[in-house]
């Protein structure tokens, strides 16, 4: 009967909490990716420069 009482605290408080978390590890990920790649691409167009 406890793990009934413990649901609404994990739906709405702690859940929401993770999810946010890990979608900001996420976004942060895809951000280093991105600059990694423009990084690359921007060394490649000064190399045909010269």
């Amino acid at each position: 009967m406890e793990i009934l009482a413990i649901l609404p605290v994990l739906l709405f408080y702690i859940l929401p909490i993770v999810f946010i978390i890990w979608f900001a590890v996420n976004m942060v990920k895809l951000q280093k990716e991105k600059n990694e790649i423009l990084r690359t691409i921007a060394k490649w167009l000064d190399n045909k420069e010269i």
